[in-house]
């Protein structure tokens, strides 16, 4: 009885610890995910992606893609346009690239990717507006800087 009393309570213990080091990995990953946006002059090819939502929470673009692969590794990259259409508000043109690494299988792949894209703002002052007009998104997506 003893033994059983003392197994169940380690048993307890190891498991919380080991809750608490996975969802402590799981806050990493999640804040590793946030890539950052890259102005250039000029935007690379990609491969295909599609772009079914972006959506954004303060400096952080959220873009539901799906694609197909499931063999190797995908590669995302968020660019924006070093030119910007003098309106007002601003326009800049922004790219997500993607590069499937020469994946050639077909299985459909569904993800959220995240980009910080305060760079992709006109100016880094807070209250700053700039209509982003995502290649492949049917929506302009108006971003006040935060």
């Amino acid at each position: 009885m003893k033994l059983l009393a003392i197994l169940s309570i380690s048993t307890i213990l190891f498991s919380c610890g080991v809750f608490k080091k996975n969802h402590n990995d799981e806050e990493n990953t999640e804040q590793a995910q946030i890539e950052k946006a890259v102005v250039a002059k000029e935007i690379p090819e990609g491969d295909f992606v599609t772009i079914s939502n972006a959506t954004l929470d303060g400096n952080v673009l959220s873009i539901e893609v799906s694609y197909s692969g499931g063999c190797e590794e995908h590669d995302f990259q968020l660019y924006g346009s070093m030119a910007v259409m003098k309106s007002m508000p601003p326009k800049r043109a922004i790219k997500l690239v993607h590069n499937a690494n020469g994946d050639s299988c077909r299985e459909l792949k569904e993800e959220t990717l995240m980009f910080d894209i305060s760079d992709l703002a006109m100016s880094q002052t807070a209250g700053s507006e700039i209509v982003l007009l995502l290649d492949g998104y049917k929506e302009p997506i108006n971003y006040k800087y935060e």
